[in-house]
């Protein structure tokens, strides 16, 4: 028989003992390609959210500007598409007559201009912002959720000295700026409870350009221009930063269920090295009948690579269903413990790395048993 059906045949000779390494292997496999899975649909999500946000560039004033003279100067910059100016304020809110303070939630209110062409929320539930709305606010469906508010609902915004105000609920949104603490009306109306007219607090820019490079000399210029005119700038940065930023954090729980994956695959390893070198062991004696008919060293010892390389591949197939039906309910969980709501996107760039990973390994584990098959002698 060739070498490869004699490999084949002796694979799952001991069940047992195979199924033990196995299952440490398919279970590893799982995992990393369900996390890798998780990674993608985390990243997708934020590039979602920060595609909604619609620009590339933003500035924050130390005080706020008149729009009329703000946005015409943006725009005769070069490399600026559009400029939109947005007004952020802070505010405490609660539930409409609650009394205890002490469970007020610091909210950032973004006014977002009634005609904005930039801005498309990632919505959870309800409706956009409709030009026609008055005091209509998008809420963060993570401060909805911790206050027991839902679409339809009314909330109250206290602004400071300018006095409580209170606001109809028209949809929920899910958003990761500052901590996703956000709300977001429409510019004029919070100018209006603020007590001002036509003065907002950020630039928001599309550059032509979409090059980080770019973008990065067109924060630059803004800098120089306002320093120029005496214009203060608290923050002047692309988005590409602030999302960059987002991805790091959920980086760092990927990264540790990635590690805890590759040390179950090291484990699975030594175990299929443990598993070959006894069955070395046990069958001394065909390996000296086959040394008898004429087998080589290197017929013995690819029969043991391959056994090594048959179980790696054996494991993968089985991982590779287990981790798409599992891949949905394990986004979702890990979503609900971190309170990141992001939508299941399969990645079949996780199956290939692990096989990669899976083939290293077998044959890194089957080196040494096939080695020391080999020097087994027909006496």
């Amino acid at each position: 028989p060739s070498l490869a059906t004699l490999a084949l045949r002796n694979t799952f000779r001991k069940l047992g003992r195979v199924a033990l390494t196995e299952g440490v292997l398919i279970t590893a496999g799982a995992i990393f390609m369900m996390v890798v899975t998780t990674h993608y649909s985390f990243t997708q999500a934020i590039a979602d959210i920060w595609a909604g946000l619609g620009f590339d560039v933003f500035v924050v004033f130390s005080a706020p500007q008149r729009i009329e003279e703000i946005v015409p100067l943006v725009e005769a910059q070069p490399n600026v598409e559009r400029a939109e100016m947005w007004l952020w304020s802070d505010a405490n809110a609660r539930i409409p007559g609650e009394r205890d303070r002490s469970k007020d939630v610091q909210l950032t209110i973004q006014g977002v201009p009634r005609a904005s062409s930039m801005y498309r929320p990632t919505l959870t539930a309800g409706r956009e912002l409709d030009v026609k709305d008055g005091r209509a606010l998008l809420l963060n469906q993570k401060v909805a959720r911790e206050m027991g508010l839902t679409v339809g609902d009314q909330i109250e915004l206290d602004l400071g000295a300018d006095g409580d105000t209170t606001w109809t609920i028209v949809g929920l949104i899910f958003d990761l700026i500052n901590d996703q603490t956000t709300a977001y009306v429409h510019e004029d109306t919070l100018n209006e409870a603020l007590g001002r007219i036509g003065r907002a607090s950020v630039a928001r820019i599309q550059a032509v350009d979409n090059r980080i490079v770019s973008q990065t000399a067109l924060v630059d210029d803004l800098r120089a221009l306002f320093e120029a005119r005496g214009i203060g700038v608290s923050v002047a940065r692309t988005s590409a930063e602030d999302r960059q930023e987002a991805e790091a954090q959920f980086s760092i729980l990927t990264t540790i269920l990635m590690t805890m994956t590759v040390v179950m695959a090291a484990v699975g390893s030594i175990g299929l090295s443990g598993t070959l070198s006894i069955n070395v062991i046990e069958r001394r004696r065909e390996i000296g009948v086959m040394r008898a008919v004429g087998a080589s060293s290197a017929d013995i010892g690819t029969i043991f690579i391959g056994e090594g390389l048959m179980l790696g591949l054996f494991s993968w197939v089985v991982a590779v269903p287990l981790s798409i039906l599992a891949g949905r309910p394990f986004v979702e969980a890990i979503g609900k413990v971190i309170q990141f709501p992001g939508r299941y996107q399969p990645s079949f760039s996780g199956l290939w790395i692990w096989l990669t990973i899976v083939v290293v390994l077998s044959l890194v584990a089957s080196w040494l048993p096939a080695k020391r098959a080999s020097q087994i002698s027909v006496n």
